[in-house]
């Protein structure tokens, strides 16, 4: 460890952090630190909401971010659109409820279909048909790459055109 990284306790838990003591940066009375990029810090609460008939999604990083990062509910008995991405590459973590996947290596193959449960990861790479039904209300962690209107709708519930629908991000909010 380089001498001037030390280990300190937090006093907030009974777990340690890392305290980079190095005084290489120059201060600033603002924000401690100059010349250096600095965090991002919002609260969940303050993200773009966008409603769904389906549930909803809740961008933590805004649009232009180099990925995409999504908090993603949905209610249950409904599903997402049967969709593939030509470029975008995403993967979902289930952290609540249980439901269906439906997927297909391309458009052109039979749908399969396999039970998800919490703790499982989702990882879709381009050209994947894939759909996700809820039994119960789910809830999931999207990540992906920043092409967030590459959709290509094969079916949707509410007959959706491909891309993103415009009205959903008009009347999504920061609650």
């Amino acid at each position: 460890m380089s001498p001037n990284i030390r280990t300190a306790r937090s006093r907030s838990s009974s777990g340690y952090f890392l305290l980079d003591t190095t005084p290489s940066f120059p201060r600033d009375e603002v924000s401690g630190l100059t010349g250096v990029a600095q965090p991002v810090i919002t609260h969940v609460a303050l993200t773009k909401t966008v409603a769904k008939h389906w549930g909803e999604e809740r961008w933590l990083v805004t649009e232009g971010a180099p990925f995409g990062f999504k908090v993603i509910h949905l209610t249950a008995g409904h599903r997402t659109s049967l969709q593939y991405h030509r470029r975008k590459e995403e993967a979902n973590l289930i952290l609540r409820g249980s439901g269906t996947l439906y997927y297909a290596p391309s458009p052109d193959e039979p749908l399969l279909q396999r039970p998800l449960v919490v703790g499982e990861i989702v990882h879709v790479r381009p050209g994947t048909v894939h759909r996700i039904e809820a039994d119960t209300d789910i809830t999931l962690v999207e990540v992906s790459t920043p092409e967030l209107d590459d959709v290509i709708r094969l079916a949707d519930d509410q007959n959706r055109a491909d891309g993103r629908i415009d009205a959903e991000h008009e009347t999504g909010s920061a609650s």
